[in-house]
């Protein structure tokens, strides 16, 4: 009878798992479970903000409003937002007056249409995500580069400005007026459309009738806690404070390439804030 030695009835037989590596190799897909920098700053840009105080900036563009119309009425007697005023000048034209200023009429159509063109432009992002950081960011960044080539356009005299109080004269119009007055148009149509993108239809950033129509039959008007009047009020007083900043700022020495500088400067600073500006909250299922 054959028999099997010790050494070999004790020798387990090696099974298929154990002579398979036990050290895990690095997958080939490793480096794409964490995103790049560049994809995560395409997210935070593409991230839709939160509308609580998002009006502040809006409110803030009223101020830009009234500095810069108040500063561009003042050199070139034409306005930049708010186009009620300009429709008026053009159909004055018709007749020509007013005397003093004879073509007038060319600076309000200029405006009007810059800013047509304008809202044409900017209402566009709602087709890239209107309410996203990087859309809002973009939009007054391109804003605020509109006043800066205004504004250095007075400030290197190639566009005369008036200095100190401004002399209503019969004389000929120099026409590279019109160039700066289409920079600032058109920045503001971009503010009025962001205004509506937002929903603070309250708020139009330009004028001023309708909200003095809406504070006047508001029904809630003295109520403590009402958030639209506030915003109306807030816009109101922006756009008197510009005003009056601008005609003073037209006055002093500083010259009216400062009230543009100043303009541009909000606008960027609106820019940044849009870029860094609280997430919308996410949908609770």
């Amino acid at each position: 009878m054959k028999t099997h030695s010790p050494s070999q009835a004790s020798k387990p037989t090696p099974t298929r798992d154990e002579t398979l590596p036990t050290t895990e190799l690095p997958s080939s897909n490793s480096s794409l479970s964490k995103p790049s920098r560049a994809q995560t700053i395409l997210s935070h840009l593409k991230t839709e903000i939160a509308l609580d105080h998002a009006d502040i900036p809006i409110i803030a563009c009223c101020f830009v409003s009234g500095l810069c119309d108040s500063s561009a009425y003042n050199a070139w007697t034409c306005f930049v937002s708010m186009q009620t005023g300009n429709t008026i000048f053009l159909a004055l034209g018709a007749s020509g007056q007013p005397i003093t200023h004879p073509y007038g009429w060319a600076k309000s159509l200029l405006s009007i249409s810059v800013f047509f063109c304008g809202c044409l432009f900017f209402s566009n992002t709602r087709r890239i995500i209107p309410k996203a950081r990087g859309t809002l960011a973009a939009s007054f960044f391109l804003q605020s580069v509109c006043i800066i080539v205004a504004a250095a356009l007075v400030q290197r005299r190639v566009v005369p400005s008036p200095n100190g109080d401004v002399i209503e004269s019969g004389g000929g119009v120099d026409f590279l007026e019109l160039v700066p007055l289409g920079f600032l148009a058109f920045q503001s149509g971009g503010q009025m459309t962001t205004s509506r993108l937002l929903a603070f239809n309250e708020v139009p950033t330009t004028v001023l009738t309708s909200v003095y129509c809406d504070l006047a039959s508001d029904p809630k008007v003295l109520a403590r806690d009402n958030v639209k009047r506030n915003r109306r009020v807030g816009a109101v007083l922006c756009i008197l404070i510009g005003g009056i900043a601008g005609g003073w700022i037209s006055r002093s020495s500083a010259g009216l390439a400062t009230s543009f500088w100043i303009a541009a400067a909000i606008k960027m600073v609106i820019a940044i804030s849009w870029s860094i500006w609280k997430p919308k909250a996410a949908v609770q299922l």
